[in-house]
Order: C-alpha cells, then sequence, then structure tokens
C-alpha cells in the first residue's frame, strides 16, 4: 500500500441501500431516497478499494443496507484484505449463513445484530421473524472455533429490562457484546410514512427525537440516566463492550455546541455506486460522484466547504449520536472523551481477569472506577483540541517557551513533534495509556504463562488498573498530586509479580511500572531493571514530573548509565547543531537534518510552529514514527545527540 498522503485512514462503505429487515428506526426500506441506486460490480469494488488504498485506507467498515444482498460481498471482503486492510462488517444475519464459511476467516470483526432474546420483541423491533437465524449463526459460527465475532446490543427503554439476559447468552457462547444505549424508537414499526416526512424522521431515529414530532424542530431526547448506569454497570462484565467515551457523550450531549464528527474529514462515506455521500449517510443530501480518484475527490473544494461548515453544525449532526462516526475523532484529539476512550479500551483486555470476581467485589471496583473516573473528567477537563485537524491538542508559544494544557511547565518543541510523529493521540507521552498499557501487553501475558497459580495477581490487576491512573493522572496539570494510597498498593502487587517474574523477560517492563510505586529500588532490582526496555526514556522523563528528588536518587542506579543525569536533576548537555541551512519538516521527518530543524523551532512564534507541525504530520511514515519519537526523546533529556 502506498504511504498515505491523506488523513483518511478509515472508509465506512454503504456496499448496498437494500435491506431485508424492516426496522421501525430506520427509514432506508421506505424512503425512495434509498431506491434504485446502482451498485458496484467485481470489478469496479475492486478497482474503489485499490484507490482508496492508495488514499492511505488501512480500515474498511463494510455496512448498508444489508451487506449480504449485495452478490460481490465476497469479491469486496477478499481484496480488501489482499490489500492489507483491516476489515469489519456488520450483518443482521438473515441471508448471512451461506456466505459465513468464506467470509468469516477474512474478516478481523464480524458484527451481528442481537437487540433482544424475544421472538416477539424481535419482530416488534426488526418487522422480521428470523431471531432464529441470528441464534444459529452465532452458535455455529462459535462451534466451527471462530473467535472475532461481536454481538451489537442496542439498548433502549424497550430492552434494558433483558439486558441482563443478553449478557448471560453472550456469555455462555464466548462472544463479546456491545452495549450500545440509544434513544428510544419512535413509534411502531408498521407505521409507513410518506416520503419527505420519513427521511426527517429517519434522522429523528438516529438523533433521538420523538417521532410524533420529529418533522418539526423538537429538541434532541437523550437516554434516561437509569438506561446510562444499567449500561454503565456491565463495564466489569466479561464479555461485554462498554464505551464509556459513548456514555460520556451522551451524558453530555449538547445541541448548542458543535459535534466533533469525523465524517469525510478522517472517515470517508463511500456510498453503493462508489460516490462520497455528504456530509454522511445519516445526514446525506449531497454527494460527488466518483468520476475521479478519490484522492482527487477528498479534495474537491464542495467537499472541504462541507466538511468545515457543514459536518457538527447541522441541527442534526448537534444531537448526533452515531458513534462510528463520532469515536474516530475522538483518537485525534486530546480531550477527555479520548482519555475515557483508552480507559475503556484497557478494560477490554483486562476483562477476562474479571472472570472469578465475587459480586461483592465487582460493586467494590465500580465504586473506585466511578471515583476514579469523576477524577478523569475533573482533571481533563482543561484540555482543549488543537485548532487545525492534525494537531492533536491546543499549543501556543508565550514569551518563547511552548505552553500546551497538558503540563503546567512549558514543553519542549523535541514533546511537541514526538507527539505528532504518530497519527493518534495513543502514544502521547504523557497520557496514562502509554504506561499502563504495559500491563496488558507485557506483564499479564508474561504472569499467565508461568500457570494457574498466579490468578489471583491476574485478578488484582483490575484494582491495579485503577491505582496506575490515579499516580499518573498526575501529569496533567488538574491531576494532583500522585495518590500515596495507589503506589502503596502499586508497590505490594509489584512485589508479588516480581517474585514471579524474577529473571524473566517482562520483568523489565514490571519494574519500570513499579517505579512509580512506592516500593524500595533493592527491592525491585533483586528481580529486574528497565534499563533496555523500550520506554526506559520515557519512565525517565516522567518520574521527573511525578517522584521526588530523593525518591529519583534512590531509583537512579535501576536506570542505564546515559539516563542517571536526567533523573537526578543535573545539567542537561547541550550540543549545537550542525551548519546548514534549516531542513523542512519532510526533510527532518526523513531523518535528514533533525536537530537543526527542532533547533529552528526553539525561537519560533505560534503561527510559524503550527504550519511546520501541520507539515510535519503531513509527512508521516508509520514504519520509522517510533525511531524517530525516541530520537527527539533521547535529545529531550540530553541522552544522545539527534
Amino acid at each position: 500500500m502506498a504511504t498515505a498522503l491523506t488523513r483518511f485512514r478509515h472508509a465506512r462503505m454503504y456496499l448496498t441501500f437494500r435491506c431485508n429487515s424492516r426496522c421501525g428506526y430506520c427509514n432506508v426500506w421506505q424512503d425512495p431516497v434509498f431506491d434504485g441506486h446502482q451498485e458496484l460490480t467485481s470489478d469496479g469494488l475492486r478497482r474503489c478499494l485499490d484507490e482508496l488504498a492508495e488514499l492511505g485506507v488501512t480500515y474498511l467498515d463494510i455496512t448498508g443496507g444489508e451487506p449480504s444482498l449485495h452478490r460481490e460481498l465476497v469479491t469486496a471482503v477478499r481484496h480488501a484484505r489482499d490489500l492489507g486492510m483491516t476489515v469489519e462488517l456488520t450483518t443482521n444475519a438473515i441471508r448471512f449463513a451461506p456466505l459465513a464459511a468464506e467470509i468469516v476467516p477474512l474478516v478481523d470483526t464480524l458484527n451481528i445484530s442481537l437487540d433482544t432474546l424475544s421472538a416477539e420483541r424481535y419482530h416488534r423491533i426488526r418487522g422480521t421473524d428470523t431471531l432464529d437465524r441470528t441464534l444459529a449463526l452465532v452458535e455455529g459460527l462459535r462451534a466451527d472455533g471462530a473467535d472475532n465475532l461481536k454481538l451489537i446490543c442496542v439498548v433502549t427503554d424497550q430492552n434494558v429490562a433483558e439486558l441482563d439476559s443478553i449478557v448471560a447468552h453472550a456469555q455462555r457462547h464466548r462472544v463479546a457484546v456491545y452495549l450500545a444505549p440509544m434513544f428510544s424508537y419512535f413509534a411502531a414499526q408498521s407505521d409507513v410514512r410518506p416520503p419527505g416526512a420519513v427521511r426527517t424522521l429517519k434522522l429523528a431515529a438516529v438523533n433521538g427525537r420523538d417521532g410524533t414530532a420529529a418533522v418539526a424542530e423538537a429538541p434532541a431526547r437523550v437516554p434516561s440516566s437509569l438506561l446510562l448506569r444499567r449500561v454503565a454497570e456491565q463495564r466489569y462484565t466479561p464479555y461485554t463492550v462498554v464505551n464509556l467515551a459513548f456514555l460520556h457523550h451522551l451524558r453530555t450531549l449538547d445541541p448548542a455546541t458543535v459535534t466533533a464528527c469525523g465524517a469525510n474529514s478522517r472517515i470517508l462515506t463511500i456510498g453503493p455506486d462508489g460516490r462520497v455521500m455528504l456530509p454522511c449517510y445519516h445526514e446525506w443530501d449531497a454527494s460527488l460522484a466518483w468520476e475521479r480518484p478519490y484522492r482527487e475527490l477528498v479534495r474537491d473544494p464542495g467537499l472541504i466547504r462541507v466538511r468545515d461548515e457543514e459536518v457538527g453544525h447541522r441541527p442534526g449532526c448537534r444531537s448526533c449520536a452515531v458513534f462510528p462516526y463520532l469515536g474516530l475523532p475522538m483518537s485525534h484529539r486530546l480531550t477527555t472523551p479520548f482519555l475515557l476512550q483508552a480507559f475503556s479500551r484497557e478494560l477490554d483486555r483486562l476483562k477476562p481477569y474479571a472472570a472469578s470476581l465475587t459480586p461483592e467485589r465487582r460493586t467494590r471496583l465500580l465504586e473506585r472506577s466511578d471515583e476514579l473516573l469523576a477524577e478523569v473528567e475533573r482533571a481533563s477537563a482543561p484540555l482543549r483540541p488543537g485548532e487545525h485537524l492534525d494537531e492533536l491538542y491546543r499549543f501556543e508559544v508565550v514569551d518563547g517557551l511552548v505552553r500546551t494544557g497538558l503540563a503546567e511547565e512549558p514543553v519542549a518543541p523535541e514533546e511537541l513533534l514526538a507527539d505528532h510523529v504518530h497519527d493518534d493521540c495513543w502514544r502521547v507521552q504523557r497520557t496514562p495509556h502509554r504506561i499502563v498499557r504495559l500491563l496488558y501487553a507485557e506483564i499479564l501475558p508474561a504472569l499467565a504463562a508461568e500457570g494457574p497459580d498466579t490468578a489471583a495477581l491476574a485478578t488484582d490487576v483490575l484494582d491495579v488498573h485503577l491505582d496506575c491512573w490515579r499516580i499518573l493522572l498526575a501529569l496533567l496539570p488538574g491531576g494532583g498530586a500522585p495518590e500515596t494510597g495507589a503506589r502503596q498498593r502499586l508497590a505490594h502487587w509489584c512485589a508479588r509479580a516480581g517474585a514471579v517474574l524474577r529473571g524473566r523477560g517482562a520483568a523489565s517492563a514490571l519494574a519500570l511500572l513499579a517505579s512509580l510505586s512506592t516500593l524500595p529500588a533493592v527491592d525491585i532490582a533483586s528481580w529486574g531493571s528497565p534499563r533496555g526496555h523500550a520506554e526506559e526514556p520515557l519512565a525517565v522523563k516522567l518520574l521527573r514530573s511525578l517522584t521526588s528528588p530523593g525518591r529519583r536518587a534512590e531509583l537512579a542506579p535501576l536506570f542505564s548509565a546515559e539516563f542517571v543525569p536526567a533523573l537526578i536533576g543535573e545539567p542537561l548537555p547541550t550540543t549545537a547543531p550542525a551548519a546548514g541551512p534549516v531542513p523542512t519538516p519532510e526533510d527532518a521527518r526523513a531523518g535528514r537534518g533533525l536537530d537543526r530543524f527542532v533547533a529552528s523551532l526553539r525561537h519560533a512564534d505560534t503561527d510559524t510552529l503550527r504550519t511546520a507541525l501541520r507539515r510535519w504530520k503531513a509527512a508521516a511514515d508509520p514504519v520509522t514514527a517510533a525511531d524517530i519519537e525516541r530520537r527527539l526523546l533521547l535529545a529531550e533529556l540530553g541522552a544522545g545527540a539527534l
């Protein structure tokens, strides 16, 4: 695949508008605007996907209508897979079974809609009597060993009382179920509405308006606090997926404010004939015909105008809760929703260790995490998104120093560039997730490999997860000082885990985590050291903000000699950049004159810095991003020349 020239990494392909369900909250089967659309042939689909790959798309979300009604669905999935794309597919399961053997091994995630286990309620919601097909499909695929299934349950007032049964069904079949709170359905599904009114009513269903008054501009109606709480209570339940950022969005939804949406800014929306749908499928009233390559269409003045002036600004957008469009921008804006999304992702990875929790223990975890999440929202409230789509957070130059909302003190240009060498916020240096991910990425797999005797350690990691967030929230200006109790609890757990992992490769990651606790350095040294770990330089940098000089001096022998001066606070050595002209951002990212480029930004004003950073981002190369970030971090610490 070609190096991306745009910010598009995701595409949402509405393969067909045809559907064999008759859902009361959807009008794709009722509104004539969706009728009679040409659909791409096998050759057209291949060309469409080739152009998306050239654009930089690596994630393809195939939806509809019902995708299994398209005769070339297998072609589309197979070609996307051949291009190296991650593929997600959503189906209602009515006609999917005959295609399953070919398609399921090719997709990364197969979403299967399941809102109820009651045949009567299923008919009321979806207008068909095919619940048995959905249940049989899930059971059959699991029996064949498919482990890429996910149930999608839209939780409403109609089925919230059935939530425990749906979760139990998912657990029996060992399939994750995504619990998505949504607005109340607006009327009986049998009420087929006339053209024109239907289009407005369809938006009413998505945006939560009461159907009887939806033709008028009724205010958005959000789910009840009870419904949101019932979903949130499932966040420690095995085989559930609860996105806390989505709950936050619903809880704080304000139609008076602009919605951060990724439609046609980060997610390209493709119609059945290859057109680009504007502004998105749910507010679609314009499009760009696929008469030019997508790399030209995404630069079309009409698309740019809609993207900049309408997406997120329309009344329907401001009360929207269609999370596929809203979730992705959260990864590119370092604000409260991103932190909540990161916490949710970690919970999904740690949730298998919740299987043995007693009800009392789960209740205690919910109480502790409720307190922590309130603290996350409070500490991150001052964070502001960047002023441009490619800026992960807001920054400005004040008195020659780079100020951000991420730290009380100014940050070095190296940090700004290191954060933005990556496409999104997941590797920003001052986010708790950056260090906490070591729990599920390295430490827990190593503990699990040691056998069943480590089960208690693994279960206790759910408390450790909360403690790590408590400690690392102190990195944010509003996060307060690291909590002593959390550091002591982390020390106790690390000591137990260290006794198991002594001499193992993961002991390095554990030692890095333990350095944030109160565990004596001599105890850490008895089973491991962070020396040589990929995150060692970042740990040194963070410890300068999180720990006292005395603690850093105690820890210094654990770290590589080159980092000791930075850790104990000695003056950092400075190296003058080599003489020569200032390199362009593109040259600097390619490794040519990076030192001179950084030096040129030390006295730049805000506008110059912003322009340079946008060009720096535009030259993105994910293959070299981690290496460039490390070089910048080493230079910032004075531990190595650029």
